[in-house]
């Protein structure tokens, strides 16, 4: 670290004992944080060791007792004197919780949920889906069900999403992601993305009005075109396919549309094209059976699809 840097961590440190005070200069420490973007993040460090001290006990205290001095202020802990001392107490306790920081998840129930991230990125998370962040720049996620991303371009970070058995790589683009069963759908409305897996030959790069469906059983991987109205459609109310298997479609109207549709085996994989409005369940697969020819019967709380005749 140099000299620089020694000096603005001493004065965070200053800043932080003084905010300690009745006498804290309050327009002088707004002035200082504001003077220098570096003096927001070591003031923020500096807090943040403060408290994990807090933490840690008596036990800390006895390891830095030969650098420490008492300090008449109501600290919970003896303070660090000099920048040598401050940077191996925020080395001890702020970096691993930077770099370690713990992941965290969100489930979206019954509806969507927005998640968004310190850089500005946004992600709906759709109903029925869980979604976790993790790493120190909220760039390694992981997806149960479905989402839908927006995520702002920074070329010093590599956000990489899990889901189902692909791993999809984003540099700053708009896309949508939906984890069926073992298969996974990708649709790219803007930028690109790749996407990896251990069951595919090699990395697919998808533009914007691309997408691709990954069955791991076959282990194969279709990419075809898709409009770029139509990727996410969900948060819309409605869902379009092109040669999608039922299957899919049956559990996309479980997800979207509130309702439990079963899919005789004998017609899970016939594909079916077209537009179906999720605003009402009902509707919904009722207009499916119409459209693919197919007996609906309804039990209870159950829609069942079978083959006519």
């Amino acid at each position: 670290m140099n000299g620089a840097d020694d000096n603005i961590r001493d004065e965070a440190v200053h800043w932080h004992l003084a905010s300690l005070r009745d006498d804290m200069d309050w327009d002088g420490f707004t002035a200082w944080l504001e003077a220098d973007a570096r003096h927001r993040e070591a003031f923020d460090e500096v807090v943040l060791a403060d408290e994990l001290a807090a933490r840690q006990g008596p036990a800390l205290a006895e390891e830095f007792a030969a650098e420490l001095v008492e300090q008449p202020v109501r600290s919970r802990w003896p303070v660090w004197m000099g920048g040598a001392v401050a940077a191996s107490l925020i080395a001890l306790l702020v970096v691993p919780q930077i770099t370690q920081s713990d992941p965290v998840t969100y489930t979206a129930n019954e509806t969507s949920r927005t998640v968004a991230l310190a850089d500005g990125s946004s992600i709906v998370v759709a109903p029925g889906s869980t979604l976790t962040v993790a790493g120190r720049k909220q760039d390694q996620l992981a997806l149960e069900g479905g989402a839908f991303f927006e995520i702002r371009h920074d070329p010093a970070r590599s956000m990489v999403i899990k889901a189902g058995g692909l791993e999809i790589s984003d540099i700053g683009t708009s896309f949508d992601v939906q984890v069926v069963g073992q298969s996974t759908r990708v649709e790219v409305a803007e930028g690109r993305v790749q996407v990896r897996g251990e069951a595919l030959a090699g990395p697919i790069e998808l533009d914007a009005g691309k997408q691709v469906s990954f069955d791991p059983q076959s282990k194969t991987a279709t990419v075809a075109t898709v409009s770029d109205e139509n990727v996410g459609e969900w948060r819309k109310g409605r869902l379009t396919y092109e040669s999608t298997p039922l299957a899919l479609v049956a559990a996309d109207l479980a997800r979207y549309a509130g309702l439990r549709l079963d899919i005789t085996p004998a017609i899970a994989n016939r594909r079916f094209s077209g537009t179906l409005s999720v605003g009402n369940g009902d509707t919904a697969v009722r207009d499916l059976a119409q459209l693919m020819g197919l007996v609906l019967v309804h039990d209870s709380d159950t829609y069942r699809l079978e083959p006519a005749g």
